[in-house]
């Protein structure tokens, strides 16, 4: 599943998260790198253990909470610390999968199954720093507007083409979801557009019999699916 979702932070966050790119301190990104990643990685992002950071993540955790589509698509269970990372001309991120588990620095580990990337520059801004996520069918190439997201699974191979002019700026995030297996949140993501549909162009919406019928297959399958 790789979803694109526009525009899914308030503004006022979009501009203090822009304003700590301006002013924050930020050091070499092989502080979240993996043993295995750390060759393959040449970025700057935000201090890990910053107060910034920390009030940073805290904000965007909560915004993607209050985002219908957010938590329909990824069922959370767990947001981890939201990074802040930056590449400027040479920098780069090789092809790669990222950590399987997080948090085991703080002794509290927990499973990565969907990753996001939040885009905060102008793509007219910089050259190259696509993100590349490398598909069963084809690599899929993306280089989004400001405030756009892109959500996909942890288990696809990715990379970060170097950036040859400019900066690239982008918010990295990844999710533990109540719903551990990517076909059955497709399932329920297909099953909640179809209540969708229904509610604005069926005669009474989500109280048709039918509707309400799909809604408890929704629920059941949640129950039954649910790792919690």
């Amino acid at each position: 599943m790789i979803v694109v979702l526009p525009s899914i932070l308030p503004a006022p966050l979009l501009a203090k998260l822009q304003s700590a790119f301006d002013e924050g301190a930020f050091v070499d990104g092989k502080q979240t790198a993996g043993q295995i990643n750390t060759g393959r990685k040449r970025n700057q992002e935000i201090e890990s253990s910053s107060a910034l950071r920390r009030e940073l993540a805290d904000e965007v955790r909560s915004a993607l909470l209050a985002s219908n589509d957010f938590r329909l698509i990824t069922q959370p269970e767990r947001i981890g610390d939201a990074i802040l990372s930056r590449y400027s001309d040479g920098m780069f991120y090789g092809d790669h999968s990222d950590n399987t588990v997080m948090g085991r620095s703080s002794g509290r580990p927990w499973r990565a199954d969907i990753s996001f990337t939040l885009f905060l520059a102008d793509p007219a801004s910089y050259d190259g720093g696509e993100l590349v996520l490398n598909t069963d069918m084809m690599p899929q190439s993306f280089k989004l507007a400001v405030g756009h997201m892109v959500v996909y699974s942890t288990t696809v191979l990715h990379r970060v083409n170097p950036v040859t002019h400019g900066e690239r700026r982008a918010v990295v995030g990844w999710v533990q979801s109540m719903v551990r297996d990517p076909n059955q949140r497709q399932t329920l993501l297909d099953i909640a557009q179809v209540l969708n549909f229904m509610q604005k162009n069926v005669q009474g919406g989500i109280n048709h019999p039918e509707a309400v019928r799909l809604e408890k297959a929704y629920s059941n399958l949640l129950r039954m699916w649910a790792d919690l």
